[in-house]
Parts: C-alpha cells; sequence; structure tokens
C-alpha cells in the first residue's frame, strides 16, 4: 500500500453497526484495526475506505480498545448491554454478566490466531462490577487496562509471568458509582510511566510503572471537562479528545509537556473536523489520527449509507 505523504483525506467507511470501540494502525498490515462494541470483532480499515472483518472470536463480546504491538493485536473486552440487553447478542454469556465480564485477548495478526485470554475478574475479590475501557501496551510485554467501573488500573504481565492484578486503586480516578472522575484514557510515555485522564473533572494524572504509589496530578493550565482518549504523539505532545472551549461540541487539545509531563501546556486546539470528538485515537504516519464512535451515533449508524469516519486530528 502507498503511504501518505502529506494532508491525507480522511477515510470514510460502511460497517453496519460497527460502534467503534478502539483504533490502532497495524504497519505489518498497512491498515487501521478497529474493534467493535455491537459485533464483537476486529475489522481491517484501509485509506481507500475499504473496510473487510479482521478477526472474530467468541471471546470477544463488547470489544471496547484494540493496540498493535509487534504483530499482535490486544483487545479488552467486556459486556456493555444497552437497555437491559446485550450489545453482541450471539455471543452473550447471559445479562447477568452485564458490567461482571472484563478480559483482554490477545491475537497473532500474522495468522490471525488466538492466543491467549486473561480473565480481569479476579484481580479484585468478591461480587463488583467492571468494564474494560482502555490499555496500553508497555516494553516488557505488559499490559495496562483501565476499568471504567472503577478507579482502577489493572496489569496483565507478560504470559507466564503472573495472573493480572491491581497495579493502581486510587479514588481520584473516580468509578462508574457517580464519582466525579471516571478514568476516561490511557497512555504510556516514553519514560516509564502512564498517564490517565479523568472525564467527569478533566484531570490528567501520572503513575510511574517502577513507584505506583508516587500516583499524582498532572499539572494543567486548566480542566479538560470531558477528557477521554488520550495518546502520546510521534512529536512528543499528549493528544487529549476532549469537549471543546465554551463546551460546545468536541476538540482534540495538544499538550506540550514539561519537566516530563509533570505539568503541560497546551499548544494547539483542534475542533470543527471530520471527527471532532474521537471515541479512540492512534498513531499513524507520523500524524494522530481518530474515528467517531460514541454510542449516541446509534441510531445515524443504523441508516442506509451510513459511514463511519478516520481523520487525522491536528492539520
Amino acid at each position: 500500500m502507498t503511504q501518505p505523504h502529506r494532508s491525507p483525506a480522511p477515510i470514510r467507511f460502511h460497517s453496519p453497526g460497527l460502534h467503534p470501540g478502539g483504533l490502532t494502525h497495524s504497519a505489518a498490515l498497512g491498515a487501521f484495526i478497529v474493534c467493535s462494541q455491537r459485533h464483537g470483532k476486529l475489522v481491517l480499515v484501509e485509506m481507500d475506505g475499504r473496510c473487510v472483518d479482521l478477526l472474530d472470536h467468541p471471546d470477544l463480546v463488547t470489544a471496547t480498545a484494540v493496540r498493535e504491538r509487534d504483530g499482535r493485536a490486544y483487545v479488552t473486552v467486556g459486556h456493555r448491554g444497552a437497555g437491559g440487553r446485550s450489545l453482541s447478542p450471539k455471543k452473550s454469556p447471559g445479562d447477568d454478566t452485564i458490567l461482571r465480564l472484563g478480559r483482554v485477548c490477545v491475537f497473532d495478526l500474522a495468522s490471525r490466531r488466538h492466543l491467549q485470554t486473561h480473565d480481569l475478574g479476579p484481580a479484585i475479590a468478591g461480587a463488583h462490577t467492571l468494564l474494560p475501557d482502555d490499555l496500553v501496551v508497555a516494553d516488557d510485554g505488559s499490559v495496562y487496562v483501565t476499568d471504567a467501573c472503577r478507579p482502577v488500573v489493572y496489569r496483565v504481565p507478560p504470559a507466564g509471568r503472573g495472573a493480572p492484578h491491581v497495579f493502581l486503586d486510587d479514588e481520584r480516578l473516580g468509578g462508574g458509582d457517580g464519582s466525579s472522575g471516571k478514568v476516561g484514557g490511557i497512555a504510556l510515555a516514553r519514560d516509564g510511566f502512564l498517564l490517565l485522564s479523568t472525564a467527569g473533572d478533566g484531570m490528567l494524572f501520572k503513575a510511574p510503572l517502577a513507584t505506583p504509589h508516587e500516583f499524582r496530578p498532572v499539572g494543567i493550565p486548566h480542566r479538560f471537562p470531558g477528557a477521554d482518549a488520550i495518546l502520546l504523539g510521534p512529536d512528543g505532545f499528549l493528544y487529549l479528545a476532549a469537549d471543546a472551549p465554551g463546551g460546545e461540541g468536541g476538540a482534540v487539545w495538544r499538550l506540550a509537556p514539561d519537566d516530563a509531563f509533570e505539568s503541560v501546556r497546551v499548544a494547539s486546539v483542534h475542533r470543527g473536523g471530520p471527527v471532532d470528538r474521537p471515541a479512540a485515537l492512534a498513531a499513524a504516519w507520523h500524524q494522530v489520527w481518530g474515528i467517531e464512535g460514541h454510542l449516541d451515533t446509534a441510531e445515524d449508524a443504523a441508516m442506509a449509507g451510513f459511514k463511519w469516519t478516520i481523520a487525522p486530528c491536528i492539520d
């Protein structure tokens, strides 16, 4: 596939009822990979808008996020349910598992083979709700996963090196119980720490991988209400999907780090583009791309001929 050199056009593709959960770019496949919350599968989207099914597996119920690393696809899986029913009824293990199922599934992209499924539920004792929401993959193969229902980050060690466990548990991350935080997105910095956003109070936090007890806020010029997906871009800036200035619509904020992300500054704000409130972000061809996909687009997505959009976030 020919790679774009400048100002690539938005990609518009047709995939009925997809409801994107996550977005990643595969250099090996030369295309974007999108996971579906409704159908629990991965699709491959090329620059010309061609979209084909890539992976499907019984363990993929509500696929909420996907990352590609070293030829493998890592997918967070839950059971979201909507209106008391599963979004993926053909794979539903029953309504009693809505918000009580959490997995990380790993696939080899070359062979399309399922490699592992890691169960996050036992990481917390007793009956509890959970919904894996986003993930990053570290250099050592560890996977860090956020939870939309609890103020925690899970760690899934590399295969054969232990069971999934709670890496970080801090009330400042909020949760699905109405508290103001609720972790929105997660990114991995090159210096060995996680960056986390919280949607309700628009904050950013930093958690060193070696010393998670040093979890602390990142200094910000102001709060970012609606903070959701975040990504450390190829340029070293942090990209954050949140409300636009003034609260009208959405925007992608490009944040410059100071002192290894002890604080950030606003470098630029992108709004009014083809995707002004991305559900997920991905780096490709030295740019940051976003995909629309929030569930409030359900009625539009049901219309004949509806197309989803993947587009660069910053001109």
